[in-house]
């Protein structure tokens, strides 16, 4: 009888220690870090790479717009990126020194693994790239980062709605 009573005792402390503990943790993490913190590191990374510029957004089409240019008035661009993952490149640089005519390329190009919103111009030496947004295409420094400061609107390329 006493190692009965002994034996329930001890499976009723254990069941009451792991109830606390199950609620002291219920309080003390709010629920949105909850999930993420059960969830494996895995999952939550397919989460970010799930949606992309290449998947989510409507990239194809006609970007316009006139890029600074450090000995013209402005290089007037238009980028045409097609379905096929090609381009064509037109720009024009205007300004006493330019004879007016445009300087067009073609060729493909494709979205960067480590920066899903980037595409790179593949037959440009430089290797080109645009950060692709809602609408926009903007020209990005040669390191691939975003240009900052007073004149980073001036990088913008708008997509033409037809």
């Amino acid at each position: 009888m006493k190692k009965s009573l002994l034996a329930i005792a001890i499976v009723s402390t254990l069941l009451v220690a792991c109830s606390k503990k199950e609620n002291q943790n219920e309080t003390t993490v709010p629920a949105d870090q909850n999930t993420v913190a059960s969830a494996p590191a895995e999952t939550a990374t397919a989460v970010d790479t799930a949606h992309t510029a290449e998947n989510s957004l409507d990239w194809a089409g006609e970007y316009k717009g006139k890029l600074p240019c450090a000995d013209c008035e402005g290089i007037q661009t238009e980028l045409e990126l097609h379905d096929n993952k090609t381009f064509e490149l037109k720009e024009t640089y205007m300004g006493s020194k330019s004879d007016g005519k445009p300087v067009e390329t073609k060729g493909s190009f494709s979205f960067d693994n480590s920066k899903p919103s980037v595409i790179i111009l593949d037959t440009q030496p430089d290797k080109r790239q645009f950060f692709i947004g809602e609408n926009t295409a903007t020209a990005l420094d040669m390191e691939g980062n975003k240009i900052e400061g007073a004149m980073a609107d001036l990088y913008v390329l708008k997509k033409e709605s037809h």
